[in-house]
């Protein structure tokens, strides 16, 4: 008996500093991860900051490969982690109403920089009928887009990226799972190199990408596919990869999130005497494109060569169509300037044709000049339906290069003499002087009044004195912590206390819930980027925004 007692104390012990050993891991990975991220803050941040500004080409490389690499080391950063959440079972599953385009944009936007370094076109599709108010985790669903977009941006070397979002095509494609469920199927293809057949079946095993010789070309932690494959189980779905016919793969996904009873209200019927005409060389492009206006409700048409669009304008104009619209892609316009130039000169009909330019690089191609009248250049890839209703509807003519921010287009309606800092009064807190000017100045580009504050004492105190429409609460500080200060906070300002965001670099869904506790709204996590920063807005604020600087 006394050797059963001595045997069964001796385990527990074990286990114990088994348990101990484990938490001094988490809490060691933990206090790495913030401090990387606290560095990459600066980095990411301040590469953002200086890509709005004029530079020569070969400065505007540089950074955007800094900027890139920096990305690179925080997806390495993030991939080790989760797979140790996934791993210990940590990782937890919420469902909640959310808007699907928001994680979908947030992804593109994000590999933008990325894709248009390597000269690569980044397409997004949503099919027109595609519920857009669906049940789901939000978070989880980005990290998994965000996995395998990266890796076929990494792995793509020419050619495209494409996130496609659909209904299933037929039911059979969900076998094996519950069919009074809402489906989507995802889709990420790629026009890379492609991946052998005899490596599908375990493609996606632990560091299954590290026994080939292509990470080591490319980047990668090798963890990529693995946590997406356990993120879509963990989400109830199914994940699967196939070669296409031609060249490159696609990765696709089934995963069930439940469509809301209430959607975006539909849009007007088209507009009488309106015609938009899509011309693009890229397929996909035009259909990412073409998915959007049969949302917004518009007649469109979409070519691939400047003459189908000439014929196209033509036949709008004798059918009695008073408005004509053509968006161009900014290389297409290029290679057909001669045509397009001719179209407007020798058809005084047609001369009042609007044009908008569709460019990678909004400043390089309005630098580079036109040799006709161009109303409004829209950021690529188009995955914004506000940018490009407005882009639409611009009419007086650009006559002067613009400086634009991420991801906005260049309306020409824009009034230079407008004022500045007309949108909310922001306050940012945070103890370390670089994350607190990096995200200071972002927010000045996205035209916030920015107040700073070094610490919860003085972040209080500022509150007590200023009705701040946005506060980013920095969580870890000396002397009182974001938690804290969120709490003081709100309970001295009651009702009216302001939306408060948390800007941390510690990430965990542990985390998430210990800012949600103490009050906060929203969350960002370091290293800050501006597209991040924008959404946060628009979400939490309802003042009247100043253009992007």
């Amino acid at each position: 008996m006394a050797n059963e007692r001595d045997t069964t104390k001796q385990v527990r012990l074990e286990r114990e500093a088994f348990a101990r050993e484990s938490q001094g891991k988490s809490e060691m990975l933990a206090t790495l991860s913030r401090e990387v991220r606290a560095h990459l803050n600066g980095i990411v941040g301040s590469a953002d900051l200086m890509l709005d500004n004029s530079l020569a080409p070969s400065q505007r490389e540089h950074l955007s490969t800094l900027r890139a690499s920096a990305e690179a080391l925080h997806q390495s950063l993030n991939d080790i982690l989760d797979y140790a959440s996934i791993e210990s079972g940590k990782l937890h599953i919420e469902k909640a109403p959310f808007d699907l385009r928001e994680p979908l944009i947030e992804v593109i936007e994000h590999l933008s920089p990325l894709a248009v370094l390597k000269g690569l076109e980044l397409v997004l599709i949503i099919a027109p009928d595609t519920p857009l108010m669906v049940t789901g985790d939000a978070a989880r669903l980005r990290q998994f887009l965000l996995n395998l977009l990266s890796n076929a941006v990494r792995f793509t070397s020419v050619g495209r990226v494409v996130l496609r979002v659909e209904l299933p095509q037929s039911s059979g494609t969900a076998s094996g799972f519950p069919q009074n469920t809402t489906w989507l199927h995802f889709s990420v293809s790629d026009t890379g190199a492609g991946i052998p057949e005899e490596m599908h079946a375990t493609i996606f095993d632990r560091f299954a990408q590290s026994d080939s010789p292509s990470p080591r070309k490319f980047g990668g932690s090798g963890l990529e596919l693995a946590i997406s494959y356990k993120l879509v189980e963990l989400m109830g779905g199914k994940m699967g990869v196939r070669s296409l016919p031609e060249s490159g793969t696609e990765f696709w996904a089934l995963l069930p999130l439940g469509s809301e009873k209430e959607q975006p209200a539909p849009s007007a019927a088209p507009r009488k005497g309106l015609q938009v005409v899509v011309l693009d060389d890229v397929a996909a492009a035009r259909v990412g494109i073409s998915a959007m206006l049969t949302r917004l409700g518009f007649d469109h048409d979409s070519v691939d060569t400047a003459a189908k669009a000439v014929v196209l304008l033509h036949d709008a104009f004798e059918a009695g169509v008073g408005e004509l619209v053509l968006l161009v892609d900014e290389s297409v316009a290029r290679d057909s300037a001669d045509t397009i130039d001719r179209l407007l000169k020798e058809e005084p009909a047609l001369a009042a044709t609007r044009i908008v330019l569709i460019s990678p690089e909004p400043e390089s191609a309005m630098a580079a000049g036109h040799r006709f009248p161009i109303v409004s250049v829209l950021r690529k890839p188009v995955v914004r339906a506000d940018l490009l209703l407005r882009s639409i509807h611009a009419t007086q003519k650009l006559a002067a290069v613009p400086t634009v921010g991420g991801g906005a287009a260049i309306p020409a309606s824009t009034d230079p003499k407008s004022p500045v800092g007309l949108g909310p009064y922001v306050l940012v807190v945070d103890d370390d002087e670089i994350s607190r000017a990096v995200a200071s100045q972002l927010l000045q580009r996205l035209g916030c009044k920015v107040e700073r504050a070094l610490s919860g004492l003085e972040a209080i105190e500022r509150t007590r004195h200023a009705q701040f429409d946005l506060i980013f609460m920095d969580c870890q500080m000396p002397d009182l912590d974001g938690f804290d200060t969120t709490r003081r906070i709100r309970s001295l300002a009651g009702e009216k206390a302001p939306p408060i965001v948390a800007l941390t670099a510690n990430t965990t869904a542990k985390d998430r819930e210990k800012c949600f506790a103490a009050g906060m709204c929203d969350f960002v996590d370091k290293p800050v980027r501006k597209a991040e920063l924008d959404r946060i807005l628009k979400r939490w604020t309802k003042s009247v925004r100043a253009p992007d600087a």
